[in-house]
């Protein structure tokens, strides 16, 4: 599916900044892509490339809505299917971990708390950019979403009865994971964290993709991937979270963070 936005105002600025200007990390884009997509030609690359960008640049041009949406329009922004499956567990006294990727939209996860009857925990690696670190607090935090530092998780988790949902944005780069799976054509460090968590808690995982709906609106869609952890092989959790994340990356390549240096440890040799 082509992804396509209309050049309009900010995001409009931002595309020709970016990828006319700045060509930011326009090498790792189609390093990454063309690693991935093997069997595409080089001008399909290119497209899917653009396709990124003027995505990308869509991203960052919703932060001001993000930071200055009026919580009554929060349904106007954010559709979700399937939230009944973190209710229902939520409901047993059960915690709920929710897997998911740099995909889509993943920042409007923060409008979650209103729309969920337990607390919503975002599991995070700091910023290294303080001002940036800071800004994104102040966005994701705004309707109630408790931020929760990733070397803290594990003790929160382990130490705290009340049931809520911890999301884990679980594709990032893991150069020191011992653990590898084929992801995109290529052998892939993944951090298994929320797997481990969830096996030490009997929390149930689930599975969430974000994809637009239309202007300035984005709908999130949970899946289960496992209500019984402890019954699941090692590292299985893991790999249905990449092979369902990988199924959605190909169907609209552009939605993935492409600039994510994701494959900085090479493991082709």
């Amino acid at each position: 599916m082509k992804y396509r936005t209309s050049p309009d105002g900010l995001a409009w600025f931002i595309y020709f900044l970016l990828y006319r200007v700045m060509r930011y990390r326009y090498t790792e884009v189609i390093q990454n892509l063309s690693r991935s997509f093997p069997e595409k030609s080089y001008g399909e690359i290119k497209r899917i490339a653009v396709d990124f960008y003027r995505h990308f640049s869509r991203l960052f041009a919703e932060i001001p809505v993000l930071m200055m949406v009026p919580r009554r329009r929060i349904r106007q922004r954010l559709v979700l299917r399937n939230s009944w499956l973190i209710e229902e567990y939520e409901a047993q006294g059960r915690p709920v971990i929710i897997m998911l990727g740099h995909y889509g939209n993943w920042e409007c996860m923060s409008l979650l708390p209103p729309l969920l009857r337990c607390p919503v925990y975002a599991v995070f690696k700091p910023l290294s950019n303080r001002f940036f670190d800071r800004l994104m607090k102040r966005v994701r935090s705004r309707f109630g979403l408790r931020m929760l530092a990733m070397d803290e998780a594990p003790r929160h988790l382990l130490h705290h009865s009340v049931p809520g949902a911890y999301i884990f944005i679980a594709d990032q780069s893991a150069p020191h994971s011992k653990h590898v799976v084929d992801f995109l054509h290529q052998p892939t460090r993944v951090i298994t964290g929320a797997e481990r968590l969830a096996k030490a808690v009997d929390a149930a995982v689930v599975y969430a993709v974000i994809h637009r709906r239309k202007t300035r609106q984005w709908e999130i869609s949970f899946s289960l991937i496992t209500d019984q952890p402890a019954a699941m092989a090692p590292f299985e959790i893991t790999r249905i979270f990449n092979a369902r994340l990988e199924k959605d990356i190909r169907q609209s390549p552009a939605y993935w963070l492409w600039t994510h240096r994701r494959w900085k440890t090479n493991l082709r040799s």
